[in-house]
């Protein structure tokens, strides 16, 4: 009971006042504020849009609140500090849902900007899965929303705008929501980033030999802080390619528990985690397995096989749900067990090159290369 007033008196209180008072501040046109909710780092999509950013003689700035790091305390300390830095800023950039968006009117000079995290629309989450297992309660959202100030919602492709409209509690009338593409899958069509991608695997070349590059990369298990990766994946029953084919594994951002390859295995098998950025793995891998992650839409991109390795699906549909009907949706072939994965790997490049063409026209038709430069141009007008 105490917690929820206090969050209340700061949520529906403090933070109004404190912008109320910021906000009669002339608006600086050159300022750009960037959120990040819980890491240290940049997200991807930020740096490609700060650089533009800064090339047209903006100020850019990063807040970082720390949600997953800090206690109460801190947070709200951060977060009154950002309030008061939007209150006369030109834009703001989110990419991650955050409440306390929602406890103010932005003043009309102001853009908010929402550049979700992720490709595409794949499991439910915000509203879609309220009052479910997995999602908070339907009151809770609506008293805490953040989404209402949205000016622009930009996501992958023209299929997915209903998704995020129901994800954030949007009104489907006048939709904010736009196919304008993710800022980071321009790296996909710059030579230049793919020829620097292959650079760093230089380290890993006479390890490689001539041998083809299979990424597995899962999604989390659990909460944000205690996120894990599904002990299913048994590397030794991938001996068999050793040949053919390394494996590298590369968890979720959440998960900070080392993967434990056997030491019998190393041979083909390793983990990667600073060495090479999620995208830099995207564009030197020849085959991706995954489960429910939406870099799918982003591998897509690269024409290349999938193989979806969903051991658990039942019980995650169950928990969190799908907007589309998993077996229909995903690109690949779908396996429950490591014996079903093995005998995927060995015809895995007769895969069907034409679903993967119309799930990229259909998810992905906003990310042509020119998304960072459609949404700077959105807020500089």
């Amino acid at each position: 009971m105490i917690s929820r007033i206090c969050k209340w008196i700061v949520f529906k209180c403090i933070y109004p006042s404190v912008y109320f008072i910021g906000s009669h501040r002339q608006v600086d046109e050159h300022k750009i504020i960037f959120v990040e909710n819980h890491g240290e780092l940049l997200s991807e999509n930020y740096p490609y849009l700060m650089e533009l950013f800064q090339c047209r003689g903006y100020e850019t700035k990063v807040h970082y609140l720390k949600m997953n790091l800090s206690g109460w305390g801190a947070i709200v300390g951060r977060s009154i500090k950002l309030i008061w830095d939007i209150s006369n800023a030109k834009a703001i950039f989110l990419n991650e849902s955050n409440s306390l968006f929602g406890m103010f009117t932005l003043r009309n000079e102001t853009k908010l900007i929402q550049v979700w995290h992720a490709c595409g629309a794949f499991k439910k989450w915000g509203f879609s899965v309220a009052d479910k297992q997995f999602g908070e309660d339907k009151k809770t959202l609506q008293q805490y929303s953040g989404h209402r100030n949205y000016d622009l919602v930009c996501v992958s492709g023209e299929a997915v705008c209903w998704a995020y409209e129901e994800a954030f509690g949007l009104s489907k009338d006048v939709s904010v929501v736009k196919p304008m593409g993710v800022s980071r899958t321009d790296v996909y069509y710059s030579d230049e980033k793919k020829a620097l991608a292959k650079q760093r695997l230089e380290p890993y070349k006479e390890w490689i030999g001539g041998r083809k590059i299979v990424l597995y990369a899962p999604t989390f298990r659990g909460d944000i802080k205690t996120a894990f990766t599904p002990d299913v994946f048994d590397v030794k029953e991938l001996s068999r390619f050793s040949e053919r084919y390394v494996f590298f594994i590369k968890q979720h951002p959440f998960v900070k528990q080392p993967y434990s390859v056997p030491k019998e295995c190393e041979e083909y098998c390793r983990e990667i985690r600073g060495e090479l950025s999620t995208e830099e793995l995207l564009m030197v891998a020849d085959v991706l397995i995954t489960d429910y992650s939406s870099i799918i839409f982003e591998y897509a991109l690269m024409r290349k096989p999938m193989i979806f390795f969903s051991h658990d699906l039942d019980a995650y549909y169950d928990e969190r749900g799908f907007y589309y009907p998993y077996d229909t949706f995903v690109p690949g072939p779908i396996v429950k067990t490591m014996r079903e994965l093995v005998r995927q790997i060995e015809t895995i490049e007769n895969f069907d090159k034409e679903k993967v063409e119309r799930f990229v026209d259909a998810y992905m038709s906003g990310c042509d290369g020119n998304a960072t430069k459609r949404i700077v141009e959105y807020v500089i007008g």
